[in-house]
Formats: C-alpha cells, structure tokens, sequence
C-alpha cells in the first residue's frame, strides 16, 4: 500500500505575530520623528526661499515707486486693520466691490501679487495649514479685479514691517524704505498674536527656550521663524529677539531708542524708533 506523507505547513503563532507587531511599532516610533524633522527642515528651506523671493518682489517695488516699501491707503495715526474679503479692484481708489479700509497691513503684501511677477503660492509657508489664494474661486478671477487676500488667516503665512507709522514714529526715524538697514527685520512668518498658548509679550531677551516657545510664529510648531532682514538675506531665528538692539521684531518696542526690546502692543499702536520691527499682521 502506498502511504503518502503529508506535512502540514505551520503558521506563525499568536505570540510570534505580537512580536513582529511590537518590533515594528518600535522601529516606528525610531523612525517617525527623525522623519518628521526632515519635513520639517526642507519645509524651513523652501519657507525661507519664500521670503527671499517676496524681498526680491519688495525691493522691485520700491525701485519703481521712489524707495518706498509697499503700504495701500495710509492715514497717520489711524487704527491698524486687516480686512478680508475686499473685493475692491483698485487698492486706493476704488471704482466696485468693497472698499479698501485705511491702513490696512495685509493690503500691502497683496500689492506685491498685483504689481509683481510674484504668485499665491509664494505667500504660503509649507509648515503651516495654510493655502493659496484662488481670489474666490469664480472663473476669470485674477489679482487685478481685487486688493486684498480672500482671507489672510486661509491665504497668508507671513507678515511684514508696519508700513503705517504714525506722526511720533516718523518723527523718531522710523523709515520703511530702500534706506532700511541691514538688520532691520522687513518680513518674517506670520506674528502668532495672542491665544492658544501663543503670546510674543511674555518673554523677554533672557527667557528660557520654552518660554521663547511660545512667542515664535505657530508656522513652525513654535520653534522659531524665517526672518528677511533689509539685505536681502533671510535666516530661520529660534527667537523673536533677532532685530536691531534684539528687538522683539512681534512686539511694539518698549521704549523710543531701543533700550527696552520688548512691549506690550502688536496692532495696537505704532513703532516706537527707527529700528523697531513690528510685524504684522497677527494670526490671531
């Protein structure tokens, strides 16, 4: 008689399969955050490509408008706005939609969108939930049929130098010009404003890293920002402290000669010298 003998194949056990799920749970958890900061370091590289490239679009600008940094309907001493939704086609005179508001500090980025070969996307940081501007969606919108962003909380990742001093600021000094120095900070990721553990004047020029934290812009899990300084030249800051005399460059300066880095205002008032960088808008 012919026996036939027939091994039956054997599987993986229950306890060998929590011990692959475990081993690969552990190389996971290795690998994730190594990951995760590699994102994050080529999102701080193209972030800070960006800003070099809204420099390049500002400095284009004051070439063609006698020095002056872009800045759209200006009234010294008026309240600073950041208006959304202007369906304005004409940032200083409009002739339909809604009217610009005076002093208006995220009007003055979206001039650079109209008047310079520069796109949506440049004024979106990829660390941040933010998204480029399609100018409402409709068919045959373009940058010249409005003045400002749709929303700026949707469609604007960074801020610029307050291009709207009031008469005390001028008085001091305070220029917003091709004549800025070279450690002015004329641009940086968004001003985290206050709220959601997020406050630029908290801190002060001897605060711990974790205190710092919670001050940078919210672009970069609160670990610092992309600053564009009046050269040209952009560098990631691990605190807001990186202006002239160690300004807080999110905060309105506490004093009139820079020896106080730090106030107490972000929109709710002007700069205080010539070296003081106030950038705006806030997030929140």
């Amino acid at each position: 008689m012919l026996h036939l003998n027939h091994r039956r194949s054997k599987g993986f056990t229950l306890v060998e399969l929590l011990v692959v799920i475990g081993i690969i749970a552990l190389l996971i958890s290795i690998l994730l955050p190594s990951l995760n900061r590699a994102r994050e370091t080529a999102n701080r590289v193209k972030c800070g490509s960006n800003l070099r490239q809204i420099g390049q679009a500002i400095q284009l600008y004051a070439n063609e408008n006698k020095g002056n940094y872009p800045r759209t309907k200006y009234v010294a001493g008026s309240a600073i706005v950041k208006a959304t939704g202007i369906t304005a086609n004409d940032p200083f005179n409009p002739s339909s939609g809604t009217a610009p508001s005076n002093n208006d500090c995220t009007a003055d980025l979206f001039l650079l969108i109209r008047t310079q070969d520069i796109t949506p996307e440049v004024f979106v940081c990829p660390s941040s939930n933010a998204e480029k501007d399609t100018y409402g969606g409709a068919a045959g919108a373009n940058a010249q049929l409005r003045s400002n962003f749709t929303d700026y909380q949707k469609n604007l990742s960074y801020g610029m130098a307050n291009p709207y001093p009031d008469t005390t600021a001028v008085n001091n000094g305070y220029r917003l010009n091709s004549t800025t120095g070279a450690e002015f900070a004329v641009a940086a990721d968004i001003n985290p404003g206050v709220g959601d553990s997020y406050d630029p004047q908290v801190p002060d020029v001897t605060s711990a890293a974790a205190a710092m934290k919670y001050a940078n812009t919210r672009n970069h899990n609160g670990d610092g920002e992309n600053v564009l300084y009046g050269d040209g030249h952009v560098e990631f800051q691990q605190n807001p402290f990186c202006g002239v005399k160690r300004d807080n460059i999110y905060t309105i300066s506490g004093s009139t000669d820079g020896s106080v880095p730090k106030g107490t205002g972000i929109e709710g008032g002007s700069p205080k010298w010539a070296g003081d960088s106030v950038i705006l808008p806030k997030f929140k």
